[in-house]
């Protein structure tokens, strides 16, 4: 339970001054302040209207175009009265001026509706702008970007000499879903129809009065932004108000004719009395504490609430009012009890009765106003315009913030109801709004200074140009899978990274290879009717090796192949032009045989100049089984770090060779162990003079070569970039190679 406090006499608030009066025919006396003066305290509601909006269809949150004439239902929400805007502007602003002021102000004017003796403005609110919805907080916007004088409403208030304790204890429960609770308690009343001041504005809204105590509240909503509630004291079981949640099966009657009793599911909160719910938080107030003709004793609420809970419990029962809107974006707690008081000289001249002293307070200390700091020189910068320091600090100080000049720009103090400025740029789109768009400078040229490239980003376009020229298909996956595409893929000593909550498809792992991911978008597309199919993907892959989380950043490569294809060899040409692409010309790559990830066979470790840069195999058998795969698949995961690390290689231009050639065939006969990288290297180790180019051709396996042997033929190309070589030049250096192969390889030439 939060601290409860009773502030006691009239000229107790919770922080803040009192200014102004408003024209509102309740108060003749005027007392105007320059823009920008607030009070710090204020703030909104939670119920709500108590239903005064017009019956028939349900009205939705938000605003819009809407179609006028006879009968029509217009949704009250973001409607302003002309006339009641004027009550806190000198001098008073026509409908067209309040229009256009407020779309030059960011607000553009949706809908202009005539009323019997009103103009009602329709404007699109800025969801971040929970100032913005009522007179007083578009009013400020007019005042500051017109030069007008901003009129505040009156908050003083007279109190008894009977302490509001005495009639009400306050026990609020759940201080962080309520971090504000303030009751007032006013005897005596005489619950009335609104005068013709109140009514009129009332209406011009679209709503329909309903009496004198209600339709203050709503005064209050739409003039403050601050939802206030009031209930009948005498229907509160046991003198006292719970701020609690809701107990599973609690049953509650919202206000509103034709209302249906709604069963809690408990997690909603609730304002009660000793014995039921009597409100929903924020949301709505309920019937059995309304008040009616009879009603004498009143408690007034002004409150905060948790803006998500507010939401969820208005989405959850399908109940939206004004009061709900305006809660569910934010409402300041410096600004609750001068709503309160407001609300209280407002139901004392229409209704009589007197207002106990004090107010009972519950929850967390007020906040401190915080200030932002903004560099002129940036702001002029941004804005392209030459503007005084002297005219960014009255634009500011026209729309409440306490402003001053230092050594290093403006220092400007938020007002609370701006919830919306936390940031620099914040007071610089302040400055460009105020001083308006239109008279910003438009430059026919834009100095444009170009980034230099990323190694990071130059490489990866890199990859994905060269592997879309081989005919692969990127792939883009989430990084979570299901245990069946994690476990194959785990190597031992390793174990799996899984989310504590489990999605809704059980995808609760995160990938320990990019393979899994590979091979079910592979089956999907296969399914379809799809074969032949080359995919890739750039992503992570996560582990838990040693007690330690690694997550690694990889290229995937999946390839169909046939049957009978030689070994590994379509994906090493593969991983060869990603390595020369991004190492360079003639990067040495080697598929080392390696049994060491089980769904290989056979597998191999790809090393680039005795660096792992990640392993390559056939899938194995349990893999295929498990994946339906009808035909071979060979997979590589690739480090893309490690490939990145030589990115951009240091090229070196040559001229083109201007005499041929000369390139023998050799077929030799090995082992069917012996790879093609011991051959290549048992060549190059020769350092052959003037030899260019090793290539493989082909193997053969058939009639004539032994089991247990391959044909392997290879092409040797040399050249002389000054003349043409002769045979009998390049007659010795194939002796020497044959002569190599069959010392070091046991190999026989194939005639």
């Amino acid at each position: 339970m939060g601290p409860l406090t009773v502030l006691g006499g009239q000229d107790r608030h919770i922080e803040g001054e009192v200014v102004g009066h408003a024209r509102i025919g309740v108060d003749p006396r005027i007392r105007t302040v320059p823009t920008g003066r607030r009070t710090a305290t204020g703030q909104q509601e939670h119920k709500g209207e108590q239903d005064t909006r017009p019956h028939g269809p349900s009205v939705r949150e938000a605003s819009g175009p809407r179609a006028a004439g006879a009968g029509s239902v217009y949704h009250s929400l973001m409607l302003f009265s002309v006339t009641w805007m004027n009550d806190y502007l000198d001098p008073p602003a026509s409908d067209t001026e309040q229009g256009e002021l407020l779309t030059a102000a960011g607000f553009p004017l949706e809908e202009r509706l005539e009323r019997d003796d009103d103009i009602a403005l329709d404007f699109e609110m800025m969801s971040n702008r929970g100032d913005c919805p009522c007179h007083v907080g578009l009013a400020r916007e007019i005042a500051a970007i017109s030069g007008r004088t901003l009129v505040l409403p009156d908050c003083e208030v007279a109190e008894g000499d009977e302490p509001v304790e005495a009639h009400i204890q306050i026990d609020n429960q759940a201080p962080d879903a309520c971090p504000l609770y303030t009751a007032r308690v006013i005897r005596g009343i005489d619950v009335a129809p609104s005068g013709d001041a109140i009514r009129r504005r009332i209406e011009a809204r679209g709503e329909i009065p309903r009496n004198n105590v209600v339709d203050a509240t709503n005064f209050v909503l739409f003039e403050l932004g601050q939802p206030t509630h009031a209930f009948d004291l005498d229907t509160l079981a046991g003198g006292r108000i719970e701020i609690r949640f809701a107990r599973e099966g609690e049953t509650f009657l919202p206000l509103g004719d034709g209302a249906q009793p709604i069963t809690l599911t408990g997690t909603e909160l609730v304002i009660a009395d000793a014995e039921k719910p009597v409100a929903l938080a924020g949301v709505k107030g309920g019937a059995a504490s309304a008040v009616t003709e009879s009603t004498r004793n009143i408690l007034l609420e002004s409150a905060t609430f948790d803006p998500v809970l507010v939401r969820r419990t208005s989405r959850l029962h399908n109940i939206s009012s004004d009061s709900s809107f305006r809660f569910e974006r934010g409402v300041s707690a410096l600004q609750v009890d001068e709503s309160s008081r407001r609300l209280a000289r407002l139901i004392l001249e229409s209704a009589g009765g007197e207002l106990c002293r004090g107010v009972i307070a519950s929850g967390d200390d007020l906040p401190t106003l915080h200030a932002v700091s903004m560099r002129t020189d940036r702001c002029r910068s941004l804005l392209g315009q030459d503007l005084a320091d002297d005219r960014m600090l009255t634009l500011l100080n026209t729309l409440g913030f306490q402003s001053s000049i230092t050594d290093d720009g403006i220092e400007a103090i938020v007002p609370c109801f701006r919830g919306d400025i936390h940031r620099e740029i914040d007071l610089i789109e302040e400055v460009a709004r105020m001083q308006g768009y239109d008279d910003l400078p438009v430059n026919e040229t834009i100095p444009v200074r170009l980034a230099a490239p990323q190694p990071r980003v130059t490489g990866k376009r890199a990859v994905n140009d060269l592997l879309t020229g081989e005919g692969f298909i990127e792939t883009v996956s989430h990084t979570l899978v299901n245990l069946d595409l994690a476990t194959p893929f785990l190597l031992p000593g390793t174990e799996l990274l899984r989310l504590e909550d489990e999605g809704d498809f059980g995808d609760s792992m995160l990938r320990p290879s990019l393979l899994g991911s590979l091979l079910r978008v592979r089956r999907t597309n296969c399914d379809r009717g799809a074969s032949d199919l080359r995919l890739y993907e750039i992503g992570s892959a996560f582990e838990i090796r040693d007690g330690t989380h690694r997550e690694t950043n990889r290229i995937g490569l999946l390839m169909d192949v046939d049957d009978d294809v030689d070994g590994l060899r379509p994906l090493r040409g593969i991983v060869q032009a990603l390595a020369d692409r991004l190492g360079g010309h003639g990067t040495r790559i080697e598929f080392r045989p390696d049994d060491t990830c089980p769904w290989y066979a056979p597998g191999a470790t790809i090393l680039v100049d005795d660096r792992v840069l990640g392993t390559a195999g056939r899938l194995a058998p349990d893999i295929e089984r498990s994946f339906d795969l009808d035909n071979g698949v060979l997979g590589a995961e690739l480090d893309l770090d490690q490939l990145l690390a030589t990115w951009p290689p240091d090229y070196q231009a040559h001229d083109l060779p201007n005499v041929p050639a000369i390139e023998r065939d050799l077929s030799v006969i090995v082992s069917e162990a012996t790879t093609w990288q011991q051959v290549e290297t048992q060549v190059q180790a020769l350092d052959l003079d003037r030899l260019e180019a090793i290539e493989y051709v082909t193997v053969y396996r058939g009639k004539g070569i032994d089991a247990g042997h391959k044909s392997l033929t290879l092409r040797l190309r040399f050249r002389d970039h000054e003349r043409t070589l002769t045979h009998d030049e390049v007659d010795p250096q194939i002796d020497l190679t044959v002569q190599s192969l069959q010392t070091n390889l046991d190999a026989r030439i194939r005639s």
